[in-house]
């Protein structure tokens, strides 16, 4: 956050992070965060049997990084991460990085640099989840060569032709069809974010209801086995569709009320995600 800034366009970098800084970053959020859940005594998911605690009912957190960066290119840190108890890994945000082409900025690397295939490699080795969200299409498809574990596309939408870096950035952040199905075809899953844009009628998010509406779009275009909530509150601006976790629950209701089977509710809701984190911590 210290390095970046929300604008009218989208959110940009603002400033050049020194050696060391963003691995500070880091360290001091999950202190943080480590503080927290032992007071809310909410234990992680480190192993597959966690995940299935928690699909029983027992309450897990699953700690997540939003970007590598922290890396500073080092893949070899992967290893102390893991031990912090970081199990989802998404490669790249919105600071410039040399682990891979962000979609919201002109692309330098026009593919996946080797540095990038070192770190999936030792995300599969260690049981990490790798998460492409942020990443451009020529970025996923060379993800997709590379390995044969699922992957996740945490949060964006699916748009009609996928978004492009000079676009909106709402746009830009968008995923094709085309996407969406491979990674879905190689049983990984995407997140619906909840991002709301009021002055543009051809996108579809606008209310707890239309939430709904492209859940439901999303598994009729890719199959609701590869469908998950990925609403990225804390990063959807000051008007998101939700904003509160009751919300959630009322999208849940609304689905229910469309007469989903109970199976594919449960998938779209914890379901999907679970299979893929669960498979990944099988390393």
């Amino acid at each position: 956050m210290p390095w970046i800034r929300a604008t009218p366009q989208g959110v940009v970098q603002v400033g050049q992070p020194a050696p060391g800084e963003i691995w500070d970053w880091f360290e001091r959020s999950v202190a943080r965060y480590e503080e927290a859940l032992r007071g809310w005594q909410l234990p992680k998911v480190l192993v597959p049997a966690d995940v299935d605690a928690a699909l029983a009912g027992t309450p897990h957190v699953v700690m997540a990084s939003e970007s590598a960066n922290f890396l500073e290119g080092d893949p070899r840190r992967l290893a102390q991460v893991h031990a912090m108890g970081l199990r989802h890994l998404q490669i790249v945000h919105y600071i410039e990085s040399p682990l891979g082409d962000l979609q919201t900025t002109a692309p330098r690397h026009n593919g996946m640099p080797a540095l990038a295939r070192e770190v999936i490699s030792e995300c599969r080795r260690l049981g990490i989840l790798v998460d492409l969200a942020h990443s451009t299409p020529a970025f996923v498809d060379a993800a997709l060569d590379s390995t044969d574990a699922p992957v996740v596309w945490s949060h964006s939408w699916i748009s009609r032709r996928g978004g492009r870096w000079n676009d909106w950035g709402y746009i830009a952040r968008s995923l094709s069809p085309e996407q969406a199905r491979k990674i879905a075809a190689r049983g990984g899953v995407i997140g619906l974010w909840t991002v709301r844009v009021r002055n543009d009628s051809s996108y579809p998010l606008y209310s707890v209801g239309s939430y709904a509406d492209e859940i439901m779009r999303m598994a009729d275009l890719v199959g609701p086995q590869a469908v998950a909530f990925g609403t990225d509150m804390d990063g959807a601006g000051r008007d998101p569709v939700m904003s509160r976790y009751e919300q959630v629950r009322e999208v849940v209701e609304q689905l229910a009320r469309r007469g989903l089977s109970a199976d594919t509710l449960h998938n779209l809701c914890i379901g999907n995600y679970a299979r893929v984190l669960r498979k990944a911590l099988q390393a």
